[in-house]
């Protein structure tokens, strides 16, 4: 079940099965034809897929009580996964038929991206260190952004482009533990997740900032300049 392919039954729907009435108004030659309960019964579909899939996980997922546990159950957490993306899908979907703030899948002010939301600090008006961002992103069930691959490092970088003002832009990297092990928030390695490399290393830039061209620069954590939160969508 796609998007597309829910997108498009939803097209369907809307075509065969909401009915219309025409309307004669006094002095018009013409009967305007009125289509009436679109969004409503727009609305009332998705949810009611949304409420089906939710279900499908739930009885698909679960294992049955009375039978024993075998290698078939390991799959049970990519079953999760892919429920929890199509649920997502279908939140977005939400969201684009009835232009409600509550059907979004991030908070306001945040960006979605590939089953995350993104805070970029830019619209704030202020600077804050390293570790202040840090702060603010840990009060937003969020961290400092860990770039995990070519695609979401170009992501950032499209972001970025977009405010030129701004020369850097705090990244989720630092090396305040061991001096010259640059380790990113989520407690990996550099370069864990791909080939990169901080630079102007220096015994007092303990803190990584991100910059034009996906390049990393190693900087005084105590300077300030803006950031990027990131968390599960």
């Amino acid at each position: 079940m796609t998007p597309n392919f829910l997108s498009s039954w939803l097209e369907v729907y809307k075509a065969t099965h909401i009915p219309s009435r025409s309307v004669s108004y006094p002095g018009s030659c013409q009967t305007c034809r009125v289509t009436v309960g679109v969004a409503v019964s727009a609305v009332t579909l998705v949810t009611g897929l949304s409420l089906c899939l939710i279900l499908f996980c739930l009885l698909s997922a679960a294992p049955e009580v009375d039978r024993p546990l075998n290698t078939s159950d390991k799959e049970l957490p990519e079953q999760l996964l892919q429920c929890r993306k199509k649920l997502s899908d279908l939140s977005l979907m939400l969201h684009a038929v009835t232009r409600d703030s509550r059907c979004g899948v991030c908070p306001d002010g945040w960006m979605w991206w590939r089953g995350h939301c993104y805070f970029f600090s830019f619209g704030l008006q202020e600077d804050r260190q390293w570790n202040e961002s840090a702060e603010f992103c840990q009060g937003h069930n969020s961290s400092l952004a860990v770039i995990k691959d070519s695609a979401e490092m170009d992501f950032i970088q499209d972001v970025m482009r977009k405010f030129p003002r701004f020369p850097f832009l705090w990244v989720g990297l630092t090396d305040t533990q061991q001096e010259g092990r640059w380790m990113w928030r989520d407690g990996t390695d550099i370069q864990h997740y791909m080939l990169m490399k901080v630079e102007w290393d220096a015994d007092h830039r303990d803190c990584a900032d991100l910059r034009g061209g996906g390049t990393l620069f190693a900087a005084d954590c105590e300077e300030h300049g803006p950031w990027a939160c990131k968390r599960e969508s």
